[in-house]
């Protein structure tokens, strides 16, 4: 793998294993990354091992093995760490929920095999059972304290990953039903992926189902299976049904399967889906995807378009700041302007299926008295959930002449 700023990668991160892969640009296709060299392993336990006094960090296995056999302290609970985004105390020390975030990262990017992950790698993608603010704020810390740039690394839940999977899996997913069991030991639930291609472009989602407990004993299993089938699936004609988690066996699904597989519907089983959707997701993040004409709506998509007007080289311009359509974790804008005979800021909002626009002034109390043209504005945009929106104004000042007086105006909205 001796690719410059070109190498796409997938992460996924379970509560209990991680895996990783990456884009093979000739297979067409992710290909998993073995733990150990020439071997079929491609779980590792999401886990780290630190010696708290010299900072020794390990990963997965490693982290096993130096916590079982070298003294080290064992993290476990990684997932709901970074979820929360709480510090924890490891020993006499106390690690930011972003320090050991970092570690892990560099630990699994060790498996690429690359002498620089930040300088090779054009985008990773981590995908999560689900997404938290805290979360977010955790990665692109750990990101940037590892020298990555933000349009470098992308985030998304299971249910989006499983929607980039479906859509580069198979060519007739386009247009027939997709579903989806997700095991998690005794308890399973159903899921499909459902399009709208009246639209343009066409809109995707998914619609979660039953969930149902499933009995330890084989024989009654198989007939809880039987019976969650029926309720989610009935005898309709879904195109694929995926398989996905621990908790499945053939042994024991005697009747399910057979049930399952009627009316011409492919049965799929692997617990790679989520590693692989997440470098399908990376690589379409990359602008080099093929899904341009289709939209997956998450709960996590921001709906409307944000904008200021403003002038450009001396002529009006409508500048675009929020695009529609876009995860809420994915919007970072910043900008600079300087103000003209104004002494607030106005933002256009139009929703993104069209409607008429509305317009927000946002206010700037004790903004300095100075000469037009001579007051400039830094400005952030972010998002911390679908429907609240932070916008941070910073005073930069105007060179010596008009020196910032260091005031930061931040306001939540929603649209």
């Amino acid at each position: 793998m001796n690719e410059t700023r070109n190498i796409i990668v997938g992460l996924e991160i379970g509560k209990l294993q991680s895996q990783l892969c990456y884009y093979d640009r000739k297979e067409k296709e992710p290909i998993s990354v073995s733990v150990k060299a020439g071997s079929n392993q491609y779980l590792f336990p999401t886990l780290l091992s630190v010696n708290p006094e010299k900072e020794i960090w390990h990963y997965g296995l490693e982290a096993e093995y130096f916590s079982a056999n070298e003294g080290e302290t064992a993290v476990n609970g990684l997932l709901g760490i970074w979820g929360e985004a709480e510090p924890v105390r490891v020993g006499e020390k106390v690690f930011e929920a972003a320090k050991l975030m970092e570690a892990y990262l560099k630990g699994v990017l060790s498996l690429l095999g690359v002498g620089e992950p930040v300088r090779q790698i054009k985008g990773l993608m981590i995908t999560v059972p689900k997404l938290s603010s805290a979360m977010v704020q955790v990665v692109y810390e750990a990101a940037a304290g590892m020298g990555f740039s933000r349009n470098q690394i992308f985030l998304q839940d299971y249910d989006e990953s499983f929607y980039y999977y479906v859509m580069n899996h198979r060519k007739d997913n386009c247009t027939r039903k997709i579903g989806w069991f997700l095991f998690d030991n005794n308890q399973v639930s159903f899921a499909r992926l459902v399009m709208d291609n009246q639209k343009r472009p066409a809109m995707a989602y998914i619609e979660h189902g039953i969930t149902a407990e499933l009995s330890t004993d084989p024989v009654k299993r198989d007939e809880d299976f039987y019976r969650l089938i029926d309720r989610s699936c009935g005898k309709d004609p879904y195109s694929s049904i995926y398989m996905v988690g621990e908790g499945f066996d053939q042994e024991w699904a005697v009747r399910s399967i057979p049930f399952l597989c009627r009316n011409q519907r492919h049965v799929f089983y692997g617990n790679n889906l989520y590693v692989k959707g997440a470098c399908y997701g990376a690589r379409e993040k990359c602008d080099e995807g093929i899904l341009k004409g289709y939209l997956y709506l998450s709960p996590s998509l921001v709906q409307n378009n944000v904008a200021m007007e403003m002038l450009v080289n001396g002529s009006p311009k409508t500048y675009p700041l929020v695009e529609a359509g876009k995860n809420w974790y994915e919007i970072h804008t910043e900008l600079e302007l300087i103000l003209d005979e104004k002494e607030d800021l106005e933002f256009v909002v139009t929703p993104m299926e069209g409607g008429s626009k509305t317009r927000f002034s946002m206010k700037l109390p004790g903004l300095p008295k100075r000469p037009n043209k001579t007051t400039r504005l830094k400005i952030c945009i972010s998002y911390e959930s679908s429907e609240t929106c932070v916008i941070v104004v910073e005073d930069m000042g105007f060179g010596e002449m008009f020196p910032s007086n260091g005031n930061v105006w931040t306001e939540k909205v929603s649209w």
